[in-house]
């Protein structure tokens, strides 16, 4: 089967880096997930009057806030008070740590496995990653789009799940995280002499600058994360679908939203 990847899912959106369409994906059995119908997102505290209304203009019915108590208060979302899309907050990762390391070190780890920041929270918060999933699957939700801060992590775990239950392959799963890095190094301090490069190394020229700055946007969202956290929940649980009917999701509810994700 060949592989349905393409880089042109990112939503032109003033106020947010890294707010994207997870349609367009091939499944394994020759389906595609449908576009406009789930997004993922960055922080969407900043995001324009113009952006706001072209989300809704596409039909845009559901936010799902999945930051913690700090930063919805902070920065509060756009959308928290909005008469034309249904808001709500999941606080999948808790305020409490849940581990001795922060999420900006999730290229620190070795490929063996996953970050320890993404397999508590899969662990440890498994009732709220089921939470949001239900709330997905809901009748009358979709289309909806989920964020976290950086759209990376818990965004990213999201994603992973979702795609998982539309039957996306794992290593398509993998691109789809890893592409953050190229959005979110606008986030980042410039580091490669006030270029802005691509997350391709033909892209550099040789010197010693851009070699480092490559790697350094590379390792923003390293693919052996998410390739080794997709790989904890087959190991730890059988699978994502296991994983999610023991955080209270019903089958009948993975089967409906699965049928809202595909075409």
């Amino acid at each position: 089967m060949t592989e349905y990847y393409r880089a042109s899912r990112h939503l032109d959106l003033d106020g947010a880096y890294n707010p994207r369409d997870i349609g367009g994906y091939e499944t394994e059995d020759g389906r595609v997930t449908r576009p406009r119908t789930l997004f993922r997102s960055d922080s969407l505290h900043n995001l324009t009057p113009d952006s706001q209304r072209a989300l809704v203009s596409e039909g845009l019915r559901t936010v799902v806030d999945l930051r913690v108590t700090d930063a919805v208060t902070q920065h509060p979302n756009v959308f928290a008070q909005s008469s034309e899309v249904d808001y709500h907050w999941v606080n999948v990762m808790g305020d409490e740590p849940l581990v001795e390391v922060s999420d900006i070190n999730v290229s620190s780890l070795g490929p063996d496995r996953p970050p320890d920041i993404y397999a508590a929270i899969l662990d440890v918060r498994r009732e709220w990653m089921g939470k949001v999933v239900k709330l997905l699957a809901a009748p009358g939700t979709l289309p909806a789009l989920y964020h976290c801060n950086s759209g990376r992590d818990r965004a990213g775990l999201v994603t992973m799940l979702l795609l998982s239950i539309a039957g996306v392959p794992p290593e398509t799963i993998v691109k789809d995280y890893s592409s953050s890095a190229t959005y979110l190094w606008r986030r980042i301090p410039d580091r490669a002499a006030g270029k802005r490069l691509r997350l391709n190394p033909a892209d550099l020229d040789a010197s010693e600058e851009h070699r480092q700055a490559f790697e350094t946007e590379r390792n923003i969202a390293p693919p052996h994360a998410m390739r080794a956290s997709i790989e904890h929940l087959q190991r730890e649980y059988g699978g994502v679908r296991p994983y999610l009917t023991g955080a209270g999701v019903t089958q009948e509810e993975l089967e409906r939203l699965r049928a809202a994700m595909v075409e």
